[in-house]
């Protein structure tokens, strides 16, 4: 019989209140850079993991989850997307993604943390798979919104993955109103901006946050979800343009998308999963409904924990 009680556990909180339990098969790494504390840790469940601040991130065995879900709403909605812009994302993972759209010229990725981009090059191949090493890629060690003030009519999709909206993180003025004009400055007339966006089994009300936030600037903004198991939660994401919805595109578009234009695996994404992540619940979609507050640098919205 297994005695549970002598593994050793990564407690992630949730809010003060509610937190997840995994238990550690190996520490491969524990120290903090000059922004955030950094665990890559080998879960029982769920594989080798990064953690950030006490915020799992992604782990081998579902990450495809978020990240094809993060990743391929956007691009696969844009009629042609060339020149991508990918905020955050030091796995590795998320320009992996896009570099499968054989469309792409080229992708920057601007990360605030190298030593976060190194780690992960040397403990995380399963999640990089060698895609900082791809000549489409261009990578920069800056912070995301001051990358982002000298650029117009840029890019045809700026993706949005960094750390949540913690008090006292680094992230937290990547998700106010002052940051999503800089990125509309930045994208192309008919450019889409996606951005993770917490989760709404947790937080529904930072969630619905950053969805008025982004459509009091976007023509169009879109909220959709999955769960996404080694977070134990419904994962949530907006993406927003001025001229697509990306709600609107049908499964049989989807699916000749991507036929057309992905070389390489997708694990989770298709166009019935396109379909089905867009529909929210009428329990979250009645909270959301309720919520009309706007972040501002002045104002921004945290998470509980």
């Amino acid at each position: 019989m297994v005695e549970y009680r002598e593994w050793k556990w990564f407690i992630e909180w949730q809010t003060p209140c509610e937190a997840h339990m995994h238990g550690i098969k190996k520490v491969i790494y524990s120290g903090k850079t000059k922004f955030q504390n950094v665990e890559i840790l080998e879960l029982y469940n769920y594989g080798k993991a990064l953690i950030l601040d006490g915020k799992l991130q992604s782990a081998v065995y579902d990450e495809a989850i978020y990240h094809e879900a993060l990743v391929h709403p956007a691009m696969i909605t844009h009629d042609n997307p060339e020149r991508v812009l990918v905020i955050g994302g030091g796995e590795g993972a998320t320009i992996r993604e896009v570099l499968k759209h054989e469309c792409v010229k080229s992708v920057t990725m601007v990360d605030l943390d190298r030593e976060v981009v190194e780690l992960s090059k040397k403990y995380l191949p399963e999640l990089h798979k060698g895609a900082f090493d791809d000549q489409r890629v261009e990578l920069v060690y800056a912070d995301g919104r001051k990358y982002l003030e000298d650029k117009e009519d840029e890019f045809d999709i700026i993706i949005v993955d960094v750390t949540d909206p913690l008090e006292g993180g680094p992230s937290y003025k990547l998700y106010t109103l002052e940051f999503y004009r800089l990125a509309e400055k930045a994208l192309k007339k008919d450019g889409i901006i996606v951005t993770q966006a917490t989760s709404p089994s947790y937080m529904v009300y930072a969630y619905a946050t950053i969805l008025r936030t982004m459509a009091s600037i976007f023509k169009y903004a879109t909220p959709y979800y999955t769960f996404v198991p080694a977070f134990v939660s419904l994962w949530g994401f907006v993406a927003a343009s001025h001229k697509y919805d990306v709600s609107k595109v049908d499964i049989g578009e989807v699916d000749s998308r991507i036929k057309k234009r992905i070389r390489g695996e997708l694990k989770f994404y298709d166009g019935i999963t396109h379909k089905k992540m867009m529909l929210i619940d009428k329990f979250t979609r009645s909270i959301m409904e309720k919520v009309d507050n706007i972040a501002t640098d002045e104002r921004p919205v945290f998470m509980p924990a």
